[in-house]
């Protein structure tokens, strides 16, 4: 792939990285390199010390730490379809991932990937790029959690639904039980705001799907 065709990527794709990933053939070359994992929906996976490139293909992963001292566990990242996550590439941490609903990963090793983009001229803007997203994404989980439980609550559910016409239409999986893991609240706490939000009708029923609806986002109810 040439510098202009890159380039002309890197003005239009939202994530340069996933793309070059798809279009190229380092699948094919690197076989022994690269796999693909299914999880199921509370399924956890944890990757070996070495550095990978996690490119997720579909679903939603929670990213968790635990506390050596405490033995707690922390979730301080949510990674959603066409993320690249970098798991022990620049820093070595004990991190695993929940799979949220069906979820795909490709796996690739990340020294061959950054060894390969490292030949062509383009590798600082395309790692510059990644590194702000990621950063991007610690950041705004980071500032999330440093606002009132209310809107905590609200953040989480717009970020783990899919945008509709009315609203943001809530999965199954979506429960006060892992709203109280994401927003670092108690289970009693996450349980007592949600069943307050569907008696205040800002989650309403809608052809048998729960949906958190626009409005209550912009007024900030």
């Amino acid at each position: 792939m040439d510098f202009l065709t890159v380039h002309g990527l890197l003005l239009r794709e939202p994530n340069l990285l996933a793309t070059l990933l798809q279009k190229s053939n380092w699948k094919r070359r690197y076989k022994d390199y690269y796999d693909v994992k299914v999880l199921e929906h509370g399924q956890t996976s944890l990757f070996d010390e070495t550095g990978k490139i996690i490119h997720i293909i579909e679903g939603k992963l929670l990213q968790q730490i635990t506390n050596s001292k405490t033995d707690k566990n922390t979730i301080n990242a949510i990674w959603t379809k066409d993320d690249c996550v970098f798991h022990n590439v620049f820093q070595s941490n004990d991190y695993e991932y929940i799979a949220l609903g069906d979820v795909t990963l490709e796996i690739f090793d990340a020294q061959i990937v950054l060894q390969e983009i490292s030949k062509h001229p383009f590798f600082p803007d395309l790692l510059i790029d990644n590194m702000k997203r990621l950063e991007d994404n610690f950041f705004q989980y980071s500032k999330m959690l440093t606002k009132g439980t209310d809107e905590r609550i609200r953040d989480v559910i717009r970020r783990l639904s899919k945008k509709g016409k009315e609203g943001y239409y809530i999965p199954k999986f979506v429960n006060y039980a892992l709203l109280a893991k994401c927003c670092q609240i108690t289970s009693r706490t996450a349980k007592s705001k949600l069943k307050e939000l569907e008696n205040t009708h800002q989650i309403v029923q809608l052809n048998g799907n729960r949906v958190l609806r626009f409005e209550t986002v912009a007024s900030g109810l």
